[in-house]
């Protein structure tokens, strides 16, 4: 008996153990920086933001890529203040606000502006540049935040 206390506490730790693993939430897994890097690279995101900034800015903005930003595994911005057709890069003291288009992986799938594409072809990204183009996402400034 006296070992056999000592089992039960066993048995009691791994069916708690148990329990507890099956009423937890399924964790998000993340992609290791080079698998998310991929399906960036099988979508072009990089190549085709670069020509976004070209085309529909005139070279102005700014063209960022950042490893597990927010909920995404990897992310490449295009951020910019002021008019299209007068695009400059952000300013942190100017008021103005924040316009941008990011292109985004979480656990393999591809988002534009936090929509989730279809399928992450080259073809389907270009739609959805087009379509953030148009709507592109805004972070309003204040002056407090500029100062």
């Amino acid at each position: 008996m006296s070992d056999d206390w000592l089992h039960q506490l066993q048995q009691l730790h791994a069916a708690d153990k148990a329990k507890r693993q099956a009423e937890a939430p399924p964790a998000e897994t993340q992609l290791p920086p080079s698998q998310a890097s991929e399906v960036l690279r099988r979508s072009q995101a990089h190549s085709l933001l670069r020509q976004v900034q070209r085309t529909l800015l005139d070279g102005g903005g700014v063209l960022d890529i950042f490893d597990r930003a927010g909920n995404y595994d990897r992310v490449i911005t295009l951020a910019w203040q002021g008019p299209i057709s007068a695009a400059r890069k952000p300013n942190s003291d100017d008021p103005a606000p924040y316009h941008y288009i990011l292109v985004g992986v979480r656990q393999g799938r591809l988002y534009v502006n936090g929509k989730r594409l279809k399928e992450t072809s080259s073809d389907a990204l270009r739609a959805a540049l087009l379509w953030a183009s148009k709507n592109p996402g805004e972070e309003k400034r204040n002056k407090k935040q500029a100062k």
